[in-house]
């Protein structure tokens, strides 16, 4: 993006971007913890850095590294006005590279000789044959200048960067290495981090998620570094000027529209400079880039199919979409029940008196229930003209299950006696909280590439409970975010952004009844523990994505119906048997490593911290 320039008054940049990523209670926390010197964050990324370094003899060993593929990497920067000292570091960035087969395509549209003498100045005078400059006639704002550069290009693969940024030194030879090792890659990209005005400090350091479409279409979170395969992205028409302030958001979703093999490379490759005039500190003087933003994410769903309008969130450069599909089909609401008369009734009455999606029929499995209250209650529910409500009593129609409790055996047995097209799990601990929850959920089931659908569940002081689980954290898995503030936004709104994850949890998942079948449902040997997360490894054997959006809003008393594991030595036996179970079957995965989850993050604790432990 082609930037202005003002004099930096580099703590009011950073607040301000620190305020856009994070929201204002954790900035104002953070400039508590400043004054009395505990800024955590910068001490953190400062103490990760220095764990770990790039060290000469690593460049060293790059440089003398042969490889059998070698691509051309063009880069492609729009010129305009840029500062000397700015455009010399990033010339003297890649001319830094380890990896030597790099084409950099300047495009510059600054006004009377242009920047060539200070190009040539960073290169010792001696003009790199690698550099490929051309002075255009004018300036064509940023996406004209950006495709008269891109007409440069003759690499194998095409990627951009800002005018002021830098890449590492290891950058080129990292996206040749991933290439090395699969020549299928069509798309690749890298974490980044923010340097200051003064090229002294580093900050602010993005460790992101593998690929992840719904994440995509809540922001830009690819950004910086990003390389496409050379043929698609001169196919694609370059950059569009309708879209400025955002076209690199429609860039990266046209190209990857057409990807099958995207590649995210969990290294910081980037440093992103910031200054006043970025939209990240003044982001209400530039509200037409969030809507052309708006614009880019709304036009990937017409490409693709998707009936779907997308509105801007109160977080400015965030996004959520709102789909219109043309009916409603049934949705069976799968309950297990055991006594508890009072918290099954609050659950369902919270459904029936504020969900705006009708078309709904309600499973309760009954399982070694001895409240007599209870038994009316159900013969209430199912004499109501109201609802669509059916119970089954599990423990009269399989008597050897008597005081056992095996919840993936009563789900199944809901699932099987359900109707509905759509199937949600739900606790009996459950409340819904937003109207338009189940909709929400609705609306991501019901694209052909997704099989389940998580919400964002709080415990009763209104602490998240679940925002979607990482797989390894704190174990075998856990939520992102767990037990932080239901205002927190977390890292890079992480928390309050719909995105694909690995799994969510059972207490609140909706599925396709035809995968439900394809696969089997729960896993009956997981009795209690991990039938959910196995369940969604399972869909996602088969590619098909786990969507967690936090615009379905849900309480969720966690066991209150049936206690706590640790509490009691047998139910303690089972979950290290079940446990044992569940990670001898997914032993593959989780030696992988959750794709949805940076390498660098930590697993112990629940807050995006760096480093692992």
């Amino acid at each position: 993006m082609i930037k202005e320039y003002k004099e930096p008054t580099n703590k009011i940049e950073k607040g301000l971007l620190y305020l856009q990523h994070y929201g204002l209670k954790q900035t104002v926390a953070k400039s508590i913890r400043k004054a009395m010197g505990h800024d955590q964050e910068h001490y953190s990324y400062r103490k990760f850095l220095k764990a770990h370094p790039l060290t000469k003899e690593e460049l060293d060993k790059q440089r003398h590294t042969v490889f059998t593929y070698n691509p051309v990497i063009s880069i492609v920067i729009p010129l305009y006005n840029t500062p000397e000292r700015f455009l010399t570091e990033l010339i003297q960035s890649f001319t830094a590279q380890t990896y030597p087969n790099w084409q950099l395509c300047l495009g510059d549209g600054s006004p009377k000789d242009g920047l060539y003498n200070i190009i040539l100045k960073a290169t010792g005078d001696i003009w790199d044959e690698r550099i490929v400059y051309k002075k255009l006639e004018g300036n064509t704002g940023i996406a004209g200048n950006t495709n008269a550069a891109m007409e440069l290009a003759t690499g194998d693969f095409i990627g951009f960067t800002d005018h002021d940024d830098l890449i590492t030194p290891d950058a080129m030879f990292y996206i040749a290495k991933a290439l090395n090792e699969d020549n299928t890659i069509q798309a690749i990209y890298s974490d980044e981090d923010k340097i200051d005005m003064d090229s002294k400090e580093y900050f602010l350091p993005h460790f992101k998620s593998d690929f992840n479409i719904d994440l995509l279409c809540s922001h830009n979170y690819i950004t910086h570094l990003f390389v496409a395969r050379a043929d698609l992205v001169k196919a694609s028409g370059g950059i569009k000027s309708e879209f400025d302030g955002a076209q690199d958001h429609d860039f990266d979703l046209r190209i990857l529209e057409q990807c099958d093999n995207i590649y995210h490379i969990p290294r910081v490759l980037y440093h992103w400079r910031t200054h006043p005039a970025s939209t990240a500190d003044h982001p209400e003087a530039k509200m037409y880039a969030y809507e052309n933003g708006r614009r880019a994410v709304e036009e990937h769903y017409k490409r693709i199919g998707v009936p779907a309008r997308v509105e801007l969130d109160t977080h400015l450069g965030y996004y959520r979409t709102i789909y219109e599909w043309p009916d409603t089909p049934l949705l069976s609401i799968v309950i297990p029940n055991m006594n508890h008369r009072q918290d099954l009734q609050e659950c369902i009455d919270s459904i029936v008196n504020t969900n705006s999606y009708t078309n709904v029929e309600f499973i309760i499995v009954e399982n070694n229930s001895d409240d007599t209250k209870l038994f009316e209650y159900y013969k209430e529910l199912e004499l109501r003209s109201d609802i669509n409500a059916k119970v089954l009593n599990y423990t009269e129609t399989h008597p050897e299950t008597k005081g056992s409790f095996n919840f993936s055996k009563l789900v199944n047995y809901g699932v099987a006696n359900a109707k509905g097209d759509y199937i949600l799990l739900l606790n009996n601990d459950t409340r819904m909280i937003n109207a338009d929850a189940i909709s929400e959920m609705m609306g991501f089931v019901r694209r052909e590439d997704v099989g389940v659908v998580g919400a964002r569940l709080y415990y009763g002081n209104n602490t998240v409970q679940h925002a979607g689980l990482i797989l390894g954290l704190g174990g075998v898995a856990n939520s992102q975010f767990l037990g932080s503030g239901r205002e927190q936004v977390g890292y890079f709104y992480r928390s309050t952004c719909v995105q694909d994850l690995s799994a969510v949890t059972g207490a609140c998942l909706l599925t396709k009844r035809s995968l439900w079948d394809e696969v089997g449902g729960f896993d009956e040997e997981l009795a209690v523990a991990f039938n959910d997360v196995d369940y969604c490894l399972k869909l996602r054997a088969l590619n098909k994505l786990c969507v967690y959006t936090p615009f379905a809003q849900w309480y969720h008393l966690e066991s209150l119906s049936r206690g706590l594991d640790h509490q009691d030595a047998e139910k303690k036996a089972r979950m290290d048997r079940e446990t044992e179970d569940f990670m001898a079957k997914w032993k593959e995965v989780y030696e992988a490593g959750d794709p949805y989850y940076n390498p660098n993050l930590s697993l112990t604790k629940f807050d995006y911290s760096f480093g692992r432990d």
